[in-house]
């Protein structure tokens, strides 16, 4: 009796626990019944081809409509919608800046997409080609199975090569004396794999695209600032813990891009990068970064930072002569000091400014997005 009240009690503790996590029907004259959905069941991502360093401009992307090498009638349009369901997750999760598809086109292999992709201004083309696929609707399992490849337009070179497969089962009811457990599917088993498997294969992308602009410290709060200018590490020290894991090799990452211009990457204390627009060919703020100063001057009033000295780093990208942008840098963090103190009630005397010109590049000046990353005033405290 002892044992069959046990297993009794442990049966409603399973109910309880799964009642948490999926649909229960109770009921008192017969059998309880919980609901479950079924599973994405993935194999693990396999990378056979990937980049070795990380690149800084952010690349227009073709995605082609997928290859289903598997016989079926009509394996065009099964292909086509697998790729527009595939854009849809990664425009979602901002994989890439520009990411177009075109549902006209069909994949005769690597070298025709690469040229059309080129022809029409695309940086990079992505093919995706599905060796296996079995869809079970709402009835029966769904299995898909999708090789995708990412070639650079310029010299046709693969730049990553990943394969994955993913599952939704059905399965029998269990039978647990007191309940079943059902595992029920969703209307798209298929659309779930798939959005399934382009979470997945977004992750090393991200990782292979340009820092994010957190990722390179620059904030826009207050305190996010505070924190910056409070940290007695490098300026990657106000990543978030999240994106802890990447901090070495971000830090790595920038002082292998100030080497590539001839400068070797800056180390030092704690500090906070800031988007400060000026006018073109001009020290004089303009009026869309008033705001940004004005999260600098109310952390710079915080219980935290009061009446700390601060240096203003002004730094340029690598337009015009040296000499010209070492002089413009410097009257850029003047120009951001004389705002500080006028509008934003700072004491002239706790702001120290300084330039360094083009000498150190925060990316490499290869595009209007770069140069405008490197066209920036850094905060730090004067030590």
């Amino acid at each position: 009796m002892k044992r069959i009240l046990t297993g009794l009690a442990l049966a409603a503790l399973c109910v309880l626990a799964l009642s948490a996590c999926a649909h229960v029907e109770p009921s008192i004259t017969q059998q309880t019944k919980i609901y479950r959905d079924a599973p994405v069941e993935k194999s693990r991502l396999a990378m056979a081809v990937s980049p070795k360093s990380r690149v800084f401009d952010s690349p227009k992307v073709l995605l082609y409509p997928f290859w289903v090498a598997q016989k079926m009638d009509n394996h065009v349009l099964v292909g086509r919608e697998l790729a527009r369901m595939f854009q849809n997750v990664w425009l979602g999760e901002q994989v890439f800046e520009t990411l177009y598809f075109d549902p006209e086109l069909t994949y005769r292999g690597p070298e025709q997409a690469i040229a059309v992709a080129r022809r029409s201004g695309a940086d990079l083309v992505a093919v995706g080609i599905v060796p296996h696929l079995y869809t079970g609707g709402s009835l029966d399992s769904t299995a898909i199975t999708l090789q995708l490849r990412i070639y650079e337009t310029k010299g046709g070179t693969m730049l990553f090569s990943m394969e994955q497969s993913a599952r939704v089962n059905t399965k029998l009811p269990q039978d647990w004396i007191l309940f079943t457990i059902n595992t029920r599917l969703s209307d798209s088993p298929l659309a779930e794999a798939i959005a399934s498997i382009a979470k997945d294969m977004a992750v090393p992308l991200k990782s292979w695209l340009p820092p994010t602009d957190e990722e390179l410290g620059f904030a826009d709060t207050a305190q996010g600032m505070t924190r910056g200018l409070l940290s007695d590490g490098s300026l990657m020290a106000g990543i978030s813990d999240e994106s802890a894991a990447s901090r070495d090799m971000m830090n790595a990452l920038l002082n292998d891009a100030n080497g590539a211009n001839g400068k070797k990457g800056k180390k030092g204390g704690g500090g906070v990068r800031l988007k400060v627009e000026f006018d073109v060919d001009s020290a004089r703020v303009r009026e869309t970064s008033y705001p940004l100063l004005n999260e600098l001057a109310k952390a710079l009033k915080s219980d935290a930072l009061k009446g700390r000295k601060v240096v203003l780093a002004g730094h340029a990208d690598s337009d015009h002569t040296r000499e010209y942008n070492q002089k413009l840098s410097e009257r850029r963090a003047a120009s951001v000091k004389a705002y500080l103190v006028e509008r934003g009630g700072i004491a002239p005397e706790l702001i120290r400014t300084e330039g360094f010109g083009e000498m150190r590049p925060l990316v490499p000046n290869t595009s209007l997005a770069n140069k405008q990353r490197n066209r920036r005033v850094e905060a730090r405290l004067d030590k």
